[in-house]
């Protein structure tokens, strides 16, 4: 009876044991533990370079699609498909332009390479399972979202307008060599003269007069051929306005006008004579459609540079003879700075 009792109070109790565990399975568990630990102590000190991934590949997904977008909305350069000579120093000027890529490529390492250490250090001692998302963290994360989208629009404003200065480079190249074949008929050609707070992309002095050369790059639409007649290709001007195929503009005369009047009142306050100079436009890549008597009459002298389009300016009309050329030109070379030994 005394051993039934015992029996009784301990199914009363409830007191079970488990079989114990072969030991193959116990070595398995423990191994499966070790490598899931082993795996996330691995892992985690690259989490403290997760924000600095995330940021280079949104910055790289958005440059491309901008790019993408761009390319099927932007206009063609009317040089694009031209070939153009080298102008003295243009291999040492792109040789320039790699080496400061270069340069600002490694300027770039050395400013992150303290604050990519320290991300990995501190991905490394974050206790990530403890931490949580409140206001501050969400105010780092706007933060950075608004920083991000600061470069953006900066990155998107500075290609534009790089665009439009290499285009305006490349016409002034174009235009700067046609027009310096002049010179085998007797003209000067000067190129960049400084004004007051301003230059003159060109000045011809030729027998005819001083002629104050304006150079302008506009893009045609993209899809357009190559024909010469195509409507999409020229530029009509009446003497005032300047009319390309999907807009008008007068812009680029009145600035040939107020430059023209500047070199004018420049060379009479210096020589004391009055110099006839003629404000012109040069429109390198368009074909410029003018009637006879527009260009007669018109106060401004639109063209385009490429082939023959400057030899109006060489034209045996004499109006100016050498010495006072030679004047002129002494004058203008003023403005350039001079070199000192």
């Amino acid at each position: 009876m005394l051993r039934g009792r015992h029996a009784d109070e301990r199914r009363g109790s409830q007191v079970f044991f488990r079989p114990a565990q072969p030991a193959w399975r116990r070595t398995s568990s423990l191994l499966t533990k070790i490598a899931q630990m082993g795996s996330t102590m691995a892992w985690k000190p690259l989490l403290g370079l997760a924000p600095f991934f995330l940021s280079v590949s949104l910055a790289i997904t958005a440059v491309l699609l901008y790019r993408l977008l761009a390319k099927r909305r932007e206009r063609r350069s009317p040089l694009a498909s031209r070939q153009i000579g080298h102008v003295p120093g243009q291999q040492l000027v792109e040789r320039i332009s790699d080496h400061e890529t270069e340069m600002l490529t490694s300027v770039m390492l050395m400013y992150m390479a303290l604050p990519l250490m320290f991300a990995t250090w501190a991905g490394a001692h974050i206790d990530w399972d403890a931490l949580r998302w409140g206001f501050h963290e969400w105010l780092y994360i706007t933060a950075a979202a608004v920083m991000f989208a600061y470069g953006l629009h900066t990155f998107i404003q500075h290609r534009r307008m790089r665009e439009r200065a290499r285009d305006g480079l490349l016409a002034e190249r174009v235009t700067g060599m046609q027009l310096n074949r002049l010179v085998a008929q007797g003209c000067i050609v000067m190129h960049d003269l400084p004004g007051e707070g301003f230059n003159i992309d060109h000045v011809v002095i030729s027998p005819r007069g001083v002629y104050a050369v304006e150079t302008k790059s506009f893009r045609k639409p993209r899809d357009v051929s190559d024909e010469r007649n195509d409507p999409s290709h020229q530029v009509r001007f009446d003497g005032r306005t300047l009319s390309f195929p999907d807009f008008n503009t007068t812009r680029p005369i009145e600035q040939a006008l107020r430059q023209a009047q500047w070199v004018q009142r420049y060379l009479r306050e210096a020589l004391g004579v009055e110099v006839p100079v003629i404000p012109t436009v040069a429109l390198p890549g368009w074909f410029v459609m003018t009637e006879d008597q527009v260009w007669r009459n018109a106060p401004v002298k639109v063209f385009t540079p490429m082939g023959d389009g400057a030899r109006f300016m060489s034209k045996d009309l004499p109006r100016l003879d050498p010495a006072l050329r030679g004047l002129v030109a002494t004058a203008l070379a003023q403005r350039f700075p001079t070199v000192e030994e």
